[in-house]
């Protein structure tokens, strides 16, 4: 089958990545020890620090012989200590984590993972430090 057609078997893997991504972070005793969890969805009564999983986009980087994705996704971090220090120490552990990781995602061959730049804003509220990192995934059917 070609890699176009509708009934392919290919996946995109993102699900895959996701829970790869979020199982490394929330399963990590030093990050959880910076934080107050790892979340997909911030209830309304999250408690600061914390982590957040956020955008993921994804490109076909698929060959004529391999079937693949290329995935770049965001990870936020929320802090309300004053200054950046509370942030860029948990952003330091997000990025030693994931940076060219060892990581392995069902199904898939995640051929790499790599950091690609990171951001810290103050958020309008005057007192929320946003950090913001983006990976970038490289992923092939298995």
């Amino acid at each position: 089958k070609t890699r176009n057609t509708k009934d392919s078997k290919m996946s995109d893997h993102s699900l895959g990545l996701q829970k790869t991504i979020y199982d490394a972070l929330d399963g990590d005793s030093t990050l959880q020890s910076l934080v107050s969890d790892v979340y997909d969805f911030i209830p309304e009564n999250a408690t600061f620090p914390y982590v957040k999983l956020g955008e993921e986009t994804a490109v076909d980087n698929g060959t004529k012989s391999l079937q693949g994705n290329e995935h770049t996704l965001v990870i936020h971090t929320f802090s309300r200590y004053r200054g950046s220090k509370e942030t860029k120490e948990i952003m330091s552990r997000i990025y030693a984590l994931l940076h060219e990781s060892s990581l392995s995602v069902t199904g898939a061959s995640l051929v790499n993972l790599r950091f690609e730049f990171s951001d810290v804003i103050k958020e309008n509220d005057g007192l929320t430090t946003h950090g913001l990192q983006r990976f970038r995934a490289v992923i092939y059917d298995s």
